[in-house]
């Protein structure tokens, strides 16, 4: 709940910055590989800013929970970039840092690496998008011990610009 409470008071602290076209969505999405039986719902903010490597990019702030053997909640901050196809419909890439709400055994440290690759298609004012996001302790990178199994989810999420 600490988690939630901490997620909605940065949103708010990121909507008194000027944006262009900032969103609100909702994803949900089901477990494969070694997520096979679980679910996953998410509550993401995106704020646009400036330019990655000459590509539109943007930061996110997400809350996620997913049920299972290995159900966990995160608070994810992270940091993407689009590749717009055209005006309403682009790839985006997005990685970050995230904590989760306990070890399990797909993940063994609180601190995991997120990312989420997107297909998102923009009609008026809602964005629609299909997803694989990604939950892995990075092991291989950073060395940690414990399992590094991963969570990954195939998400389907709608969405409001503002």
């Amino acid at each position: 709940m600490k988690s939630l409470l901490l997620l909605v008071a940065i949103m708010f602290l990121f909507q008194a910055l000027p944006a262009s076209a900032d969103s609100l969505s909702y994803e949900a999405g089901i477990g494969f590989y070694f997520s096979r039986s679980s679910t996953a719902n998410l509550l993401r903010y995106q704020h646009e800013t400036t330019p990655l490597f000459a590509f539109p990019s943007y930061y996110e702030a997400s809350y996620a929970s997913w049920n299972g053997p290995n159900h966990a909640d995160a608070v994810c901050f992270a940091r993407g970039i689009r590749w717009e196809r055209t005006a309403d419909e682009y790839l985006s890439l997005t990685t970050g840092l995230n904590h989760i709400s306990r070890t399990t055994s797909n993940l063994g440290q609180p601190f995991e690496i997120y990312g989420r690759l997107a297909y998102e298609k923009k009609v008026s004012r809602v964005l629609f998008s299909l997803g694989w996001i990604h939950y892995s302790d990075a092991k291989l990178l950073f060395g940690w011990s414990g399992p590094n199994k991963s969570e990954n989810f195939l998400t389907l999420s709608v969405g409001m610009i503002f």
